[in-house]
């Protein structure tokens, strides 16, 4: 196994974190914090693609489950540098630039990889507005909640109600509940419609 602690000896005045093989956070640094308003105690052991949500301009998810940069890993490549609109904890998206570095492991399938981030331009992006799908043909939707989008990545992605509580450290309880709200504010008649009306509303 990789040894994680001596990431946080890294000096860096960008943004840093890193994630294992699971897409788990293992570090979170402080210019990471101050950039997106995320402690580490937020979000480490957290999927990184519900952290930082990333998406391009028009609202197409960048960062999900077996992302290109995961899937690059994985067979030990790198990423090219890119650029996502970031959702902050305030819920206000920013625009950042991503340069990615792979460090492979001990074991075939152990590595890590560090996300090393900067805020481009001075202007914060809006996810009702700036990230919100234009197409007209698209039908208006209720405004889903952080968490209701998180866990609607996480449904979409064939995940129970059970398994979408373990990874978000809610109740199974909680996690119907916000499944129940998603299809009722899409209108949806069933859990396949979710789906299908959540990716015609350009949220997955």
């Amino acid at each position: 196994m990789l040894e994680d602690s001596w990431f946080g000896r890294i000096a860096a005045a960008e943004g840093l974190f890193v994630v294992d093989e699971r897409q788990r956070i293992v570090h979170w640094s402080s210019a990471a914090q101050r950039i997106l308003g995320f402690s580490p105690e937020e979000v480490t052991g957290q999927p990184c693609y519900l952290a930082l949500m990333g998406r391009e301009p028009t609202g197409h998810p960048v960062c999900r489950q077996n992302c290109q940069v995961i899937a690059n890993a994985r067979r030990g490549r790198g990423t090219a540098s890119y650029e996502v609109i970031a959702s902050g904890r305030d819920g206000i998206g920013r625009c950042v630039g991503i340069s990615v570095l792979v460090l492979g492991g001990l074991k075939k399938r152990s590595f890590r990889v560090l996300h090393l981030f900067r805020e481009i331009g001075r202007r914060p992006f809006e996810r009702s507005s700036d990230t919100a799908p234009r197409a007209e043909t698209r039908p208006p939707v209720e405004h889903l909640t952080r968490r209701e989008l998180q866990v609607l990545r996480l449904f979409a992605a064939g995940s129970t109600n059970a398994e979408v509580a373990e990874a978000l450290h809610i109740s199974a309880y909680t996690a119907r509940n916000h499944v129940a709200s998603i299809q009722r504010k899409l209108g949806a008649r069933n859990r396949l419609e979710i789906v299908l009306l959540s990716m015609r509303a350009g949220l997955l």
